[in-house]
């Protein structure tokens, strides 16, 4: 039976550590798309993705940042295309950082 018991944990301890890592990798989440609804009183927003939309969540840890300047979550604009890290909630993604890409400059018409 003291044979059984240690052959059994012989074999479970391996799996479980397996199956923790792989749910808390799976949970990690990256989307890459553009905002198209702002939640300011919820402090969240919906990207467009190519896969779909998702609902993005943030709290007070969630980094906002546009190229190395750190901004505010009052300085997200719909349109602005971006990149999100978080992990999953659900159906939803709470976001680590949120990364907005600057604007690219406009040609001016001006040529010499």
């Amino acid at each position: 039976m003291k044979k059984q018991s240690i052959l059994f944990l012989a074999l479970m301890v391996p799996l479980l550590g397996t199956l923790l890592f792989n749910q808390a990798y799976a949970q990690r989440a990256q989307r890459t798309g553009e905002i198209i609804i702002i939640d300011a009183e919820k402090k969240s927003f919906v990207v467009r993705t190519a896969r779909g939309r998702t609902n993005i969540l943030t709290t007070e840890n969630t980094v906002f940042k546009k190229g190395d300047e750190e901004i505010g979550f009052e300085d997200l604009t719909v349109g602005a295309s971006l990149l999100v890290i978080g992990v999953r909630k659900g159906a939803d993604v709470e976001a680590q950082t949120v990364t907005v890409q600057a604007e690219k400059a406009e040609p001016s018409g001006d040529m010499m």
